[in-house]
Parts: structure tokens; C-alpha cells; sequence
């Protein structure tokens, strides 16, 4: 195996939920390691928390010198493969990475930019948050405020206009 650019990246695949322990393993022992993180919202008990997760759930970059640390990264506590084929491994450049970093805010965690879906009358859809969370409907129309809509619900017995933010809603 060929000693690749220092400039690059390489792509560790971690074993399942192990993405810190491989993180803290690799960095003991000398290699640069970058674990993008962002904050994700999950249900606990009922409710939405935020938690801080991997960004790339399973894989996190790390630069190393091939000839001196492959088989000791290979086998770290944590970490799955080092990505590649017969040919060689597989890298990122530093540029992909400066771009994910570009997004972190002071606290090291990336900001995703939630992308405002834009429903049409008759798209099938869920409420994901509040008060009725995991009911299913319709899409009827936007409200003119531009952040409620109504749906016709479609769990229900009977045909039921409702209105709710449309931020709560996701395409089913």
C-alpha cells in the first residue's frame, strides 16, 4: 500500500454507536482525527430532545501516515475498516473537510439549514411535533401567514379540517 498525500483524509468506518470511543482511540494514538457532529432531535418518553450525534452516523476522517499507523488504526478499538479497495484507500480532501467545518458554530457543531418543504393540495403527510404527532392527513392548503397550513386528517373516523404549524409536517 502506497503512502498517500498528508493533505488527505481517510475515511474510517467505526463499528455501530462506537464513532467517540474510535474518535478517542484513534487521537492515542497520534493521528488527526475529525468526527463532525450536529445537533438531531429524537423522542424520549414521549417528547423531541436534542442530542449531539455523528453527523455521518458510522464514519468519522482521520489523517495518519500510512507506513506507520494503517495496521494499528485497522485494529483500534472502535473502528471497523479503513475505506478503500485493491487500489489503494480511499481519501477526502482537506477541501470537503474545511467545507464541513465552515458550518460549525462556536460550540464545534455543524448547523444544518432545514429546508422548508413545500407541499401541494392532496400531498400525503405526518405531523412529526406537537400535540398530535404521528397523526396522518392531507395537505388542504397554506394559510396566508405562510407558516400554518390545514390538513384533512385521515386517522380519524370521520373527515376533520385541522389546522397546525407547518413545521410540525413532513411528507409521508
Amino acid at each position: 500500500m502506497k503512502e498517500c498525500e498528508s493533505s488527505s483524509w481517510f475515511i474510517i468506518s467505526t463499528k455501530p454507536k462506537q464513532e467517540f470511543v474510535a474518535e478517542r482511540s484513534l487521537k492515542s494514538l497520534g493521528a488527526t482525527v475529525y468526527l463532525p457532529l450536529y445537533q438531531k432531535r429524537v423522542k424520549k418518553n414521549k417528547e423531541k430532545q436534542s442530542v449531539i450525534s455523528p453527523l455521518f452516523s458510522g464514519y468519522l476522517f482521520a489523517k495518519f501516515s500510512v507506513l506507520e499507523l494503517y495496521h494499528k488504526v485497522r485494529y483500534t478499538r472502535g473502528v471497523k475498516s479503513v475505506l478503500g479497495n485493491n487500489e489503494g484507500l480511499w481519501t477526502i480532501n482537506n477541501k470537503r473537510i474545511e467545507d464541513i467545518r465552515l458550518r460549525e458554530n462556536t460550540e464545534g457543531i455543524v448547523t444544518l439549514s432545514k429546508r422548508e418543504e413545500i407541499f401541494k393540495s392532496g400531498d400525503r403527510i405526518m405531523i412529526d411535533e406537537g400535540d398530535f404527532d404521528g397523526w396522518e392527513g392531507i395537505f388542504f392548503e397554506e394559510l396566508p401567514d405562510n407558516e400554518r397550513a390545514v390538513i384533512m386528517l385521515t386517522n380519524v373516523s370521520y373527515t376533520s379540517k385541522l389546522i397546525v404549524l407547518k413545521k410540525y409536517l413532513r411528507r409521508k
